[in-house]
């Protein structure tokens, strides 16, 4: 390769453009292509960066090619290959841009990759590994690098919803890769706890006379993760729209009740949603004849959580997603999965309390009061479990029974109970209109 000679005035030129450049990486193809090859120390000089960043993209670019080492006048310089020409006359976009950050992304994870060639993880679990972790961010990178925590993305890919065929229990796992317990279960609250974007519940089954626990991951920017928070947010989004249009809607006042009761069923919604990943494939429910055990009953309880920390975000009231609390079925069934739902209304970004984990008792945070969770709040309806706020009327907003605001419940299992009978009550009463053209609810 001829190394150009330039003049001093045209070589401040070609500087000055490089040291402008807001795309680092390129500066130094520029520099080659124009100035010809140079010693490491000229390019730290040239480009203006610190010496690390100048290893750093030369290295990136040695890597794919698009510069080499050579031997010239008996110096060791760096070169512009025919790649890298044609790669300085591509303008960079938006996709260069995650280009360059998975490529600087994978140069952090050489350690990992050596590491799991090493003990001879499968090729394809690797690439989807590396395919999680690129989209964690730095806040992965600052945790503690090590062989247990390697390990432990291997459990919780083994353990994602979108692999089910992989499914390994803790036991085996830790007895195959000769890891304790407790490492597994400190690297997993690292990375839950670090709001990554990742996602956990446990599912309970008997097996034989015991009863076993087997967890599942998955996180946000999976397959699984974007479709279930993008139907909550439909389904909520679809929700506020069609209230404010029935309110909007004098003459059909008839159907706020019957809308009402639908936005007012968290179960409701959660099944609808739930059905609807079935439906993709996504999750799976249980099939007794092929012995599968189905993760459709804790999935939807992850939902409900998903949804009332969504419906907050989106202005939703704490007492409106309070009662939809108390009435849920499926909430009822938990006394964790109930307190957590009050913690996440009230503020709570714990980790424990927006997925679906057993959380061991010092950890829970204290039961708290009506009056200390929301303001102003007297109590419960004893007609239908609604929540009452102080107020002038002494009728209860939902089913407009007159109470007496000294035998308001002040338990919310009561409550649940009331509005359960009071539900029940509600679906014997109120049927369509045999009018075909009419539907409404009389």
């Amino acid at each position: 390769m001829s190394t150009p000679t330039v003049s001093k005035k045209l070589r401040d030129q070609i500087l000055t453009v490089a040291q402008s450049m807001d795309n680092n990486e390129m500066r130094f193809m520029y520099l080659l292509r124009n100035l010809g090859p140079q010693q490491f120390e000229k390019l730290i000089e040239y480009s203006g960066l610190s010496r690390s960043t100048v290893s750093k993209y030369l290295k990136l670019h040695e890597r794919h090619k698009n510069i080499e080492k050579r031997l010239i006048d008996g110096k060791q310089k760096y070169c512009i290959t025919e790649k890298g020409i044609e790669r300085l006359q591509v303008k960079p976009n938006l996709n260069e841009v995650l280009y360059r950050e998975i490529d600087d992304n994978i140069s952090k994870l050489s350690e990992m990759l050596d590491f799991y060639k090493k003990i001879g993880v499968d090729e394809t679990i690797v690439l989807q590994i590396v395919k999680i972790v690129t989209k964690l961010g730095q806040t992965f990178f600052n945790l503690e690098q090590n062989r247990d925590l390697y390990i432990t993305l291997i459990y919780i890919f083994l353990n994602s919803v979108i692999t089910p065929e992989y499914k390994y229990e803790i036991n085996s796992f830790r007895e195959h890769y000769k890891i304790k317990k407790i490492r597994i279960d400190y690297f997993v609250e690292k990375l839950m706890s670090s709001n990554l974007g990742f996602f956990m519940f446990t599912r309970s089954h008997i097996h034989g006379e015991d009863e076993n626990e087997d967890i599942f991951f998955f996180h946000e920017d999976d397959v699984i993760g974007t479709t279930t928070l993008r139907l909550v947010k439909d389904k909520l989004i679809e929700e506020i729209i069609q209230l404010n249009k029935i309110y909007h809607d004098k003459y059909e006042l008839s159907k706020i009740s019957e809308t009402f009761a639908k936005i007012y069923d968290l179960d409701e919604m959660a099944e609808e949603i739930a059905k609807k990943l079935l439906k993709m494939k996504l999750i799976w429910g249980r099939n007794e004849e092929k012995e599968i055990i189905g993760i459709l009953e804790p999935f939807k309880m992850l939902i409900e959580k998903i949804i009332v920390k969504i419906a907050l975000e989106l202005g939703f009231s704490r007492t409106f997603l309070m009662d939809l609390v108390v009435q849920s079925e499926l909430l009822a069934q938990s006394i964790e999965g109930k307190k957590s739902l009050f913690n996440i209304i009230d503020g709570s970004e714990r980790y424990e309390d927006l997925n679906l984990v057993s959380i061991e008792e010092p950890e829970i945070i204290e039961d708290k009061t009506i009056d200390e969770l929301l303001e102003h709040v007297q109590g419960f309806c004893p007609n239908c479990g609604k929540i009452i706020q102080e107020q002038f009327s002494d009728k209860c907003p939902k089913c407009n029974k007159k109470y007496d605001s000294k035998k308001l419940l002040k338990d919310i299992d009561k409550a649940h109970e009331a509005s359960k009978i009071y539900k029940e009550l509600i679906l014997e009463k109120e049927i369509e209109c045999p009018n075909k053209e009419c539907k409404r609810i009389i």
